[in-house]
């Protein structure tokens, strides 16, 4: 568009070609609300994550410390078997029916009275989180190989009572997380929980 046109046009082909100093400041101007715009888009993506992190619990609210049925305790023998943890996985905006929330180690034993008990451990190790496995293991106190729960990710070695089989080299602060359980009917039922990494104490989150 020419000067002239503009001029016959008036004020309203400021708005379409700008003119002289003004068409340089529109451009400024322009140019700085959309650099903002792209930068408020490009921080409202890791905010709005961080936000769902934080108020996931929220959301998830009766999933941590809820009883499942896991299985039955006839089905069960003295080897630890992972089993996994569905329930239905509820947002702001939909549901997700069967959803994997946690796996657990089950198995049962006999306890001092004679009576066949479930045992329950989470599969998370309370150091950094990695899955824990279990199988046969070299047992660095007595060289024997034998059945134990062991971190893949930083060698933490513990008994089938859970407990950190060499406390004082173990990078883990405690030992496994043990999950409440109970037999109803003939039914094992566990308590699922998360608790926090990192610390001593065992607290549930």
């Amino acid at each position: 568009m020419s000067e002239r046109s503009c001029s016959t046009n008036g004020g309203a082909c400021y708005s379409q070609c700008g003119h002289g100093g003004d068409e340089q400041s529109r451009r400024s101007f322009c140019l700085s609300a959309l650099g903002m715009g792209m930068g408020a888009a490009a921080l409202a993506t890791p905010i709005y994550a961080g936000a769902r992190m934080a108020c996931y619990p929220w959301s998830q609210e009766g999933l941590s410390g809820k009883e499942y049925q896991l299985s039955t305790l006839d089905a069960l023998d003295s080897t630890p078997r992972q089993f996994v943890v569905l329930d239905n996985v509820v947002d702001a905006w939909s549901t997700s029916p069967n959803q994997t929330i946690g796996v657990v180690y089950l198995f049962k034993r006999v306890d001092e009275n004679g009576a066949e008990v479930p045992v329950a451990f989470q599969t998370v190790c309370p150091h950094a989180g990695c899955r824990v496995k279990f199988g046969d293991t070299k047992n660095p106190v007595t060289n024997e190989v034998e059945p134990l729960f062991y971190c893949p990710c930083h060698g933490d070695l513990f008994t089938l009572d859970g407990e950190r089989l060499v406390p004082e080299e173990s990078k883990s602060a405690r030992s496994l997380d043990s999950l409440e359980t109970r037999v109803e009917d003939g039914k094992v039922f566990v308590k699922f929980q998360n608790f926090q990494l990192g610390t001593a104490e065992k607290k549930p989150v």
